[in-house]
């Protein structure tokens, strides 16, 4: 059997002008914690950085300072609410 690889989801609305679609996506843990994830928004098509830990979009992460979306948000002053979800599926934050 093969090793099970953790996933995070993330649920965000797109601050970009006129668009404001909510949409939910998922990537592994590895990805967020060690690689860089980008998602798309269903609504506008914009890319969107959620995690850069090898310093490709350093002009986006303060010269690679700020490396995850939580990092990003912190720094502006906005909340993040991180959540688990239990064995049955209960999302608890």
């Amino acid at each position: 059997l093969g090793k099970i690889e953790p996933k995070l989801s993330i649920t965000f609305t797109c601050t970009v002008e006129n668009c404001g679609e909510r949409s939910t996506h998922e990537f592994t843990k590895h990805a967020y914690e060690k690689g860089i994830v980008l998602v798309q928004c269903p609504g506008c098509k914009n890319r969107h950085l959620i995690a850069d830990h090898l310093g490709w979009f350093k002009e986006s992460t303060e010269d690679g300072k700020l490396r995850t979306v939580e990092d990003l948000l912190k720094a502006k002053g906005e909340a993040v609410k991180r959540g688990k979800v239990d064995p049955s599926g209960t999302i608890e934050f």
